[in-house]
């Protein structure tokens, strides 16, 4: 299993935390037609890219942007669950569980 530099991790945690915040506010942004939350997605879409950028200089590509999707992704659906009532079907959340165990599988790859 390959060891990171905790600075990669910390960028890689940044990008993630920045993908979800990008997500969430585009919802907020209602298509967009709500300025401030539409400019905010966007600035957070952009340091989400440069965070992740920093963090492949450490972490293997495949590895980052496998943890980086994945992980946002699952966040991103807990989110629209809890803040927006979205409901998933039973296929939906072994989905998620798939995409669970494949973050982890690249983890140890």
């Amino acid at each position: 299993m390959p060891e990171f530099a905790p600075i990669h991790l910390l960028y890689l945690a940044l990008a993630i935390v920045l993908e979800i915040a990008a997500n969430v506010l585009m919802k907020f942004s209602a298509g967009f037609t709500r300025k401030l939350p539409a400019m905010t997605a966007i600035v957070c879409a952009l340091a989400a890219f440069t965070a992740l950028s920093y963090a492949i200089e450490g972490i293997q590509l495949s590895v980052a942007y496998g943890i980086w999707g994945g992980v946002g992704l699952i966040a991103t659906a807990i989110l629209g669950i809890t803040l927006f009532g979205e409901r998933l079907r039973p296929s939906g959340w072994l989905g998620l569980a798939l995409i669970l165990g494949g973050v982890v599988l690249l983890k140890f790859s």
